[in-house]
């Protein structure tokens, strides 16, 4: 019976939270996936979660994480990439460059002080380039742990916090001193009206409709044939590397599909697949127990601080060079640091509607690049 309530938080739990988001303004500033967090930590130091469920979290993590990124993956439009401007296409790419160089420096200068400190780093890649769901995928194809994962996401979460706060306040009259201002195209499109919502409880209205139903099971039979696929694959690889290859070869058949008009365009893939992100973060965080918040563990903010701080830096500096805007390169920021979902609140703090969906495409760029970048780093820094 307690297996089987815990198995229902872990399942019905995002709903809740998606409900306690829309009711309480308070809820929703921290947002869904802390708050997952937050309940399965709470769950799993209450005695609720026994030891011996430790193999039925180990799947129910699995199967969350690969069944997640097809549905996410399927929402992107590659075609989409070629409306990016040259200066926007820039943003990207310096941003990616700033996050590694960045999160390559800390690995060389913290490696001694944190535990599995590759792992760490191909983590915070793929967070800091793609987001949660990227972050979640690469710990399973790297083997993390889930302490370092909760206390990475953990302390991400609270000096990020200062960081937005800084993006809709003071950031685009603090950087405007150093960068030349937005101008829009005479061409550009308000592109503002094309984009929809991608969290919170209004990103699921309308699911149960028969006509978004019914293609949203296929999408999810199409993803769970896709982690067939890959399961098989994965054979093919190295021993050490077949959890990697595993979590790339979903991603990379993901992809391919994204490019079939009628799978790219289900409605509700992407907010599937955050559901699902939501109850992965649930399970880790019941794993998880308060002793590994230690004082060494501070080196771990220390780390994030330094890729957070030094990536923006590096990032200024190179639009500084190559003349790229100030809400760009803002809004590329938010994009890689924050990921998609958090685009339309930072471009309407700028008082620029029309960088919305550069950024939103940005951030799905970082989605698909995020598993790929983060793993092989980390496997290089290892």
């Amino acid at each position: 019976m307690q297996l089987a309530l815990v198995v229902i938080i872990y399942a019905l739990g995002p709903v809740a939270l998606l409900y306690a988001c829309k009711k309480s303004g308070f809820l929703n500033k921290f947002g869904t996936v802390a708050l997952a967090y937050i309940l399965g930590i709470v769950i799993g130091n209450i005695g609720l979660v026994k030891p011996e469920y430790k193999a039925v979290q180990n799947n129910f993590t699995s199967v969350t994480i690969a069944l997640a990124l097809p549905l996410l993956l399927f929402s992107i439009n590659l075609k989409q990439w070629s409306r990016l401007a040259l200066k926007t296409g820039l943003a990207v790419l310096f941003g990616i460059i700033s996050v590694i160089v960045v999160t390559v420096a800390g690995f060389y200068l913290l490696k001694d002080v944190i535990p599995d400190a590759w792992q760490v780093a191909g983590l915070m890649i793929g967070v800091y380039i793609g987001g949660t769901a990227n972050m979640a995928a690469i710990m399973k194809a790297l083997d993390g742990s889930p302490e370092t994962f909760i206390l990475v996401n953990a302390y991400d979460i609270i000096l990020c916090i200062f960081y937005f706060i800084f993006l809709i306040t003071v950031a685009q009259k603090f950087i405007g001193r150093f960068l030349l201002p937005f101008k829009p195209a005479p061409e550009q499109v308000h592109l503002s009206n094309e984009v929809d919502d991608f969290d919170g409880w209004d990103a699921y209205v309308g699911i149960g409709k028969l006509n978004v139903l019914f293609p949203l099971l296929l999408a999810v039979v199409l993803s769970a044939s896709i982690v067939g696929i890959s399961l098989f694959l994965k054979s093919y690889f190295p021993v050490d590397y077949q959890l990697a290859g595993l979590i790339l070869s979903i991603t990379f058949i993901s992809i391919l599909f994204s490019l079939i008009p009628k799978i790219n365009q289900i409605q509700k893939s992407f907010q599937s697949g955050m559901y699902l992100i939501v109850s992965f973060c649930i399970v880790v965080g019941s794993m998880a127990d308060f002793s590994m918040f230690t004082f060494n563990s501070i080196y771990l903010a220390v780390y994030i601080l330094i890729v957070i701080i030094g990536s923006v830096t590096l990032q200024v500096i190179f639009s500084k060079i190559f003349r790229i805007d100030t809400d760009t390169t803002l809004i590329t920021s938010t994009a890689f640091i924050f990921s998609a979902p958090f685009v339309p609140t930072v471009a309407n703090a700028l008082r620029n509607k029309e960088i919305i969906l550069s950024g939103i495409t940005i951030g799905i760029i970082g989605y698909t690049a995020g598993n790929f970048i983060g793993i092989t780093l980390a496997y290089l820094l290892r």
